[in-house]
């Protein structure tokens, strides 16, 4: 599981890095609730490197966004990128993304190797 301690470990965001525990805590919880909505199983209980990693980057999202001026943005349904354009924002969506397209393949690609069997295939017919 990830904790605030790991969190802080693996992560080089300012935000993470400055961030008290009771924050940290908060950052994890969130991107659990975002993780386990977008997944179509149940959240595992012991978490491999592929499901590690997209928590992290998750956390690592969330505190980034949490700012007063993207707060603002996002009550006005706009965000604001690092070159001052306007654009919509992503938002959670259950089953769908959790808002963060690296988090998002990441995910994607986790819960298609969970449900890869070990007689999977690729077998092709031909009629001739």
């Amino acid at each position: 599981m990830l904790t605030a301690t790991i969190l802080q470990q693996r992560s080089r965001v300012a935000p993470i890095q400055e961030a008290n525990p009771e924050q940290l805590e908060q950052y994890i919880d969130d991107a659990q609730v975002r993780i386990e909505l977008y997944l179509p199983i149940p959240f595992p209980e012991v978490v491999d490197r592929q499901l590690m990693l997209a928590w992290v980057k998750l956390a690592e999202g969330l505190a980034l966004q949490d700012t007063e001026e993207y707060l603002a943005a996002v009550a006005r349904n706009y965000a604001s990128e690092s070159d001052g354009a306007w654009t919509y924002t992503r938002q959670a969506v259950a089953g769908k993304t959790t808002g963060n397209p690296d988090v998002d393949a990441i995910l994607f690609l986790w819960v298609k190797k969970q449900q890869e069997g070990p007689d999977d295939g690729n077998i092709s017919a031909y009629l001739l």
